[in-house]
């Protein structure tokens, strides 16, 4: 994790630096502020003001001193749980490690049991679903990489839970390993759980939550100089027609002469998926039918981009299969592919 660590008193500075060294060597990037100490960097302003830096910055604070002072620093800065850092307070003399803020989806949780292993302390963790030992669908989901469409129906799951009562967990995926207490596989409970790419579902009620794993890869082929706003709208499109959940997108392939190519760049960056191109060589290897053109071979070698593109980079991903063959409009070619992928519990 990208973590800041800021302490207020000669004691927190000489805890926060045990703290950098051991958090450092299990592979944390640490950055330390406080009093003018050896290996601390000063806190210039107040600390709601390096507050408001490192809040949007990393992926974890840690404040070595008293709650009120985190509570009141990070007050004005939450977004919510899907978005807010972890957040953890050690006092300091090492005693205690609070979990804060963000406890699952952020990581808070496990951070806090980390620092309380370095240091001795005790970790104090509040997350009902883990003192009851409930299955936390969120936590569940950050583990297997999924993404959460409607973080605010986590609260029915997890209170459907609570009470003892059942959850439904169905899957477009095979699950291999036995699931956890309180879910039913592929039968209704209080509340249920979907793992699908699915943007919508048919039997989908009010108390159900969506779980979407990031494994479609999008091949994208297009005339030059089409923009960003068109590629999305083709692929929007796409998507639709489709019903396939645009938080499935996890990469999109192409050529490398489209390499530059500034609307897939700026689509690819608007989607923050990763954009890989290929010789017109590698994508000739492809295996597989494919929708061939001979005016595209003769202005790209290949007589297929979109498909071929989306075909080779699922092969590296581990296999997959084509999911969407070649849909053009307005000079954009999509074509979308699937991972080979299963819940593994």
């Amino acid at each position: 994790m990208k973590l800041s660590l800021i302490c207020f008193t000669e004691a927190g500075a000489r805890l926060c630096r045990n703290l950098m060294a051991g958090l450092t060597k299990a592979g944390d990037e640490c950055q330390g502020f406080g009093p003018g100490e050896q290996g601390l960097f000063p806190v210039n302003g107040s600390v709601r003001e390096w507050t408001r830096e490192q809040f949007y910055q990393k992926e974890g604070l840690l404040f070595i001193g008293a709650a009120g002072i985190a509570v009141r620093a990070i007050a004005p800065f939450l977004q919510g749980k899907e978005k807010d850092p972890a957040v953890v307070v050690l006092d300091d003399t090492g005693r205690f490690a609070i979990s804060l803020l963000s406890g699952h989806l952020g990581g808070a949780n496990a951070l806090a049991n980390r620092v309380a292993a370095l240091t001795g302390a005790q970790a104090v963790i509040t997350t009902a679903t883990d003192n009851h030992g409930k299955f936390a669908v969120d936590l569940f989901a950050k583990e297997h990489g999924l993404i959460i469409t409607q973080v605010h129906k986590i609260k029915v799951v997890s209170s459907a839970l609570l009470k003892g009562e059942t959850v439904g967990f169905f899957s477009d995926f095979p699950v291999e390993g036995q699931l956890p207490e309180g879910l039913a596989m592929n039968q209704p409970g209080t509340a249920d759980l979907y793992i699908t790419i699915k943007d919508r579902i048919e039997e989908e009620r009010n108390n159900s939550l969506k779980l979407v794993p990031k494994i479609v890869v999008l091949g994208l082929g297009c005339r030059k100089g089409v923009s960003g706003e068109a590629i999305k709208a083709a692929v929007e499109q796409v998507l639709k027609e489709w019903n396939i959940s645009k938080e499935s997108l996890a990469i999109c392939a192409s050529i490398d002469i489209k390499k530059e190519e500034a609307g897939i760049c700026e689509f690819a960056a608007s989607r923050k998926i990763d954009f890989v191109t290929y010789p017109a060589e590698v994508l000739c290897g492809a295996e597989g039918e494919f929708s061939a053109s001979s005016f595209v071979k003769q202005i790209t070698g290949v007589d297929n981009v979109c498909e071929r593109a989306a075909a080779v980079c699922v092969k590296e991903s581990g296999g997959g299969t084509l999911l969407v063959k070649k849909q053009a409009m307005s000079g954009v070619t999509v074509a979308l592919a699937v991972r080979d992928w299963k819940v593994v519990i």
